[in-house]
């Protein structure tokens, strides 16, 4: 089984943690024309290194039962979630915004738990990371991040050990339609 774009050496040195930003990479789908089938990217991590950990942080709509049931599945499949209900905040104009942003979370389960692994994989091309990620090279860790063209920061990029671009990973990862019986 081939395991590019990946290599196992270089780019994934010893214990691995996985941490996806959800919302970075579900934004991304509608460029692409493809979703990520979770629990390929899983066994991709498994079949490649010693993974310790694959993180999900999403926030949620609390009356979702289509997203309730994800999160499950998820759960099931050995995900470690971190997840938030996201809040409605009525502005001085009286229009609603949205808000659930995971990037706190993310920093604090990379940081907390940092002593249990050598490289940091980061699914997200948030600027917001850039600290996080010069803090973890700062205590000898390697930082991977993955995301899509277009959507990452420069500066992201610059700071990382390394960068791959997520449409390296369409033929390891890309959800396909179920098969009629």
């Amino acid at each position: 089984m081939n395991l590019a774009p990946l290599n196992n050496k270089e780019h994934l040195c010893g214990k691995v943690a996985v941490f996806i930003d959800a919302a970075n990479i579900i934004h991304c789908y509608e460029d692409t024309g493809w979703k990520i089938d979770l629990k390929k990217l899983k066994v991709y991590f498994e079949n490649k290194c010693t993974l310790i950990g694959i993180y999900y942080y999403s926030a949620f709509f609390e009356e979702s039962t289509t997203q309730k049931s994800f999160f499950e599945m998820l759960s099931r499949k050995g995900y470690i979630l971190r997840v938030k209900k996201i809040r409605k905040i009525t502005n001085d104009d009286g229009t609603i915004t949205l808000k659930g942003n995971c990037d706190t979370d993310i920093v604090v389960d990379a940081v907390s738990i940092m002593k249990n692994y050598d490289t940091a994989v980061i699914m997200s091309g948030d600027s917001d990371f850039i600290s996080l990620v010069n803090l973890l090279k700062g205590q000898k860790k390697k930082v991977v991040i993955i995301s899509f063209r277009g959507h990452v920061a420069k500066d992201l990029i610059a700071a990382a050990n390394y960068y791959v671009d997520i449409g390296k990973f369409k033929t390891y990862w890309e959800l396909l339609p179920k098969k009629a019986p």
